[in-house]
């Protein structure tokens, strides 16, 4: 039977949104270091949209007691052309259909400068042409080439139940999958299958990472499911 995402976010318990706060994380062109959080949650906006894996994510960084602070995705790009730099640390997109060029090189520049931008696309939900924009930037941006979306839970697929997604890295886990996913093509460093399908990527980019995942998490950590909060705080350590 088809489980349609609206039917399975029925389950899902909604977490109240945090609010926006300044670039504390970063230093500025000079070096002088500024003090903040460890984490920085990005808010893609319109660009969002799997809006419960936003909320999924910073209901699980406060459940894992991590400090964390949220920026826009316009904040972030300022921050970026104005010279400002990270002292390291890891950045979450969730949920995201990456759809501006300009977005895409702030991402990049901060894992040039040293971030681990772990970014969860949500694009397997939004329409074909934001999905093929999203495409060509993963690609042009972060050499990570990406196939069409799956829908997993198709009555003609041979599996009878949902399948999990199988992480070896950074820790072992199997989270349920989210209905639909984004294959990665060409595979070099994935760390995630779903039936032997690459889901996940991580690629060194200047002096930091970034690690795509073409299987949602945020939502999981919104019903505050064990395994993928295990994998998320994994991801911070």
């Amino acid at each position: 039977m088809t489980v349609s995402r609206r039917r399975f976010l029925e389950v899902a318990a909604c977490a109240a949104p945090g609010a926006l706060a300044g670039g504390r994380w970063l230093s500025n062109s000079s070096g002088a270091p500024a003090g903040g959080p460890c984490c920085v949650l990005i808010d893609a906006g319109a660009d969002c949209v799997l809006p419960e894996s936003l909320r999924g994510f910073r209901r699980g960084l406060d459940a894992a007691g991590v400090p964390s602070e949220s920026l826009t995705v316009q904040r972030l790009s300022e921050l970026i052309a104005s010279g400002a730099s990270p002292r390291g640390g890891v950045v979450f997109v969730p949920g995201g259909a990456l759809q501006s060029a300009s977005v895409a090189a702030a991402l990049r520049a901060l894992a040039d400068r040293g971030a681990t931008v772990v970014y969860e696309s949500g694009a397997a939900y939004a329409d074909s042409g934001d999905f093929a924009k999203e495409r060509h930037l993963l690609q042009k941006h972060f050499g990570v080439p990406v196939d069409a979306p799956i829908d997993l839970w198709d009555s003609s697929l041979k599996s009878d139940s949902a399948p999990y997604v199988h992480y070896h890295w950074p820790r072992r886990v199997i989270v349920r999958d989210f209905s639909r996913m984004i294959p990665v093509s060409r595979a070099q460093h994935a760390f995630a299958t779903i039936d032997r399908i690459p889901a996940a990527e991580r690629v060194r980019l200047g002096a930091g990472e970034f690690i795509f995942l073409g299987s949602p998490l945020g939502p999981h950590l919104n019903i505050d499911d064990r395994e993928a909060l295990a994998l998320m705080k994994a991801f911070v350590s």
